[in-house]
């Protein structure tokens, strides 16, 4: 028991330390925001994130521009953004959502 509290402790100290993309609302309660936009956590920040790049990737589709260094400027620019949609953590999410609601629980 006393290794179980000395972890959550170690856990508690890390979430202040890292878990620093989204601060509480003081405005409302049980939300998040980073300075520029109200989310409702972590995995809401990720959807987000999602949606702006697949307006990207929709915005690059039939593109004329086509810089002489590069053959395929929208091909190159949607596989990047594919990717980078590929890559974002959702499961990560919902669990930092978790461990952030409970160690905000543990404050109470």
């Amino acid at each position: 028991m006393k290794k179980s509290k000395k972890e959550l402790k170690k856990l508690k100290k890390s979430a202040r330390n890292k878990l620093v993309v989204l601060g509480s609302s003081k405005i409302q309660k049980n939300k998040f925001r980073p300075t520029f936009v109200m989310l409702d956590g972590y995995l809401d920040l990720f959807v987000t994130i999602e949606a702006l790049i697949n307006v990207c990737i929709l915005a690059t589709q039939g593109d004329p521009y086509s810089p002489p260094h590069v053959k395929h400027p929208g091909e190159d620019i949607r596989k990047t953004l594919e990717l980078a949609t590929q890559l974002l953590p959702f499961d990560e999410g919902e669990f930092l959502d978790e461990v952030n609601r409970l160690l905000n629980k543990e404050k109470s």
